[in-house]
């Protein structure tokens, strides 16, 4: 399996800000949540649908750019042994 190089360097200090960015984000929807417990109660199917409907959307998207990826490599592939071949009339 081929691994990407990574975008930035692994630092502890980047972790830690990470993980504090998920603590907040999860404070503020459990606020947001405990406020509109009747609201998400009375609404439960339709919220379901929703996030079932989030996640296909994702999944679609992630495989159209995998598959558009795979496609890319193979024009890459394909002009890199056209431009090795030697020019048919030279110049």
């Amino acid at each position: 399996m081929v691994t990407a190089p990574r975008a930035t360097p692994y630092e502890p200090r980047v972790f830690r800000l990470a993980l504090l960015d998920a603590l907040t984000a999860g404070a503020g929807l459990g606020y947001l949540a405990h406020l509109y417990r009747e609201a998400l109660v009375a609404n439960l199917a339709a919220i379901g649908l929703g996030l079932l409907l989030a996640f296909a959307v994702g999944y679609a998207i992630r495989a159209a750019v995998r598959s558009l990826r795979r496609a890319n490599r193979r024009v890459e592939g394909i002009f890199a042994e056209e431009l090795r071949k030697p020019s048919p009339r030279p110049r």
